[in-house]
């Protein structure tokens, strides 16, 4: 098991894992990820196939600092429920250490029982507030 920054070759990759986490048609430019100075995005390799995903996302916050945000964190259903979940958060977390983040937080649809146990098992607590969204067009 390998995991490294994204790389150019790994678009259809991506997009399938994509799909499988949102059941939506999603076009990535791995190009603008790499490039990106505030964005981690992360893959995991098995046999030399992208089998996972994960972005850490970082930005500042006058009030609380160094902040990260994990985002779009899946692995391949043919290779869920064997800790590989864990495996690509845990490297995440690394990095967010190694960044000297003061904070790290996420999103995780209630509906997603095995990931939000993964998250609270990682020492995540659910934050007792509402998010907002405006789509800007």
């Amino acid at each position: 098991m390998k995991i490294r920054d994204v790389q150019k070759k790994d678009k259809k990759a991506l997009e399938g894992l994509y799909f499988q986490l949102t059941g939506k048609e999603i076009e990535v430019d791995p190009t603008v990820l790499q490039e990106d100075t505030s964005c981690f995005c992360r893959v995991m390799e098995k046999d030399g196939e992208v089998i996972g995903t994960a972005s850490l996302i970082v930005y500042r916050i006058p009030v609380k600092g160094l902040i990260g945000r994990v985002e779009d964190v899946v692995i391949d259903e043919s290779a869920r429920g064997g800790g590989l979940g864990r495996m690509i958060m845990d490297d995440l977390l690394n990095l967010a250490q190694e960044k000297g983040l003061a904070y790290l937080n996420l999103t995780s649809n209630p509906k997603r029982i095995p990931a939000r146990r993964l998250y609270e098992s990682l020492g995540f607590e659910i934050y007792d507030t509402g998010v907002f969204w405006k789509k800007m067009d």
